[in-house]
């Protein structure tokens, strides 16, 4: 269970049961199954914030989604109960990730910052990972606009995750299509 000021990191979101055995569909925000082994004690907080600690008994890939099966978890009703939740462990268990990767919780709540005008373009709120896997930053102004910003190296040019900054080129328009 959740221990006293350590940090989490969300590993998946589940978005709905699969099959019939109890098993969830979840996106993905690890990238691969290598947080995902068979035996592995993973936190599940559900959308009501409750946190449950389950066993992870199978997981597997399936068109850009994981497949997560539960301990006492066997039937479509039991998966439902999951719905909307986030799957998470403790960051300090997870292996460091390769130069130019982030993990998603990390990115969240960056400022991102005009490379060419140090204009304050607004804080990370929310990352969405669409089909084609591009992931997107929800970035609110200070007007309280939304805009999407594809998180790429020529448009993040860098990202400091000590200062909590990513220093970014927009190519030219895209602030007019916010969403």
């Amino acid at each position: 269970m959740q221990k006293e000021g350590a940090e989490y990191v969300t590993l998946a979101r589940i978005s709905r049961p699969w099959g019939n055995k109890g098993d969830v569909a979840a996106e993905n925000l690890a990238g691969g199954l290598r947080h995902f082994e068979p035996g592995a004690r993973l936190d599940v907080r559900l959308p009501n914030r409750t946190l449950l600690e389950l066993e992870l008994v199978r997981a597997r890939e399936h068109k850009g989604r994981v497949i997560l099966g539960f301990a006492g978890y066997a039937t479509i009703s039991d998966a439902e109960r999951l719905r909307g939740a986030e799957v998470r462990c403790e960051k300090g268990g997870l292996e460091p990730l390769p130069d130019g990767e982030y993990y998603i919780d990390d990115l969240i709540g960056c400022s991102m910052v005009d490379d060419a005008t140090e204009r304050s373009l607004g804080r990370v709120e929310e990352v969405y990972e669409p089909p084609g896997g591009v992931l997107l930053f929800s970035v609110v102004d200070e007007a309280g606009e939304e805009m999407l910003v594809p998180f790429a190296a020529p448009i993040c040019r860098d990202v400091d995750l000590d200062s909590g900054r990513i220093r970014v080129t927009l190519p030219e328009g895209m602030e007019d299509l916010k969403a």
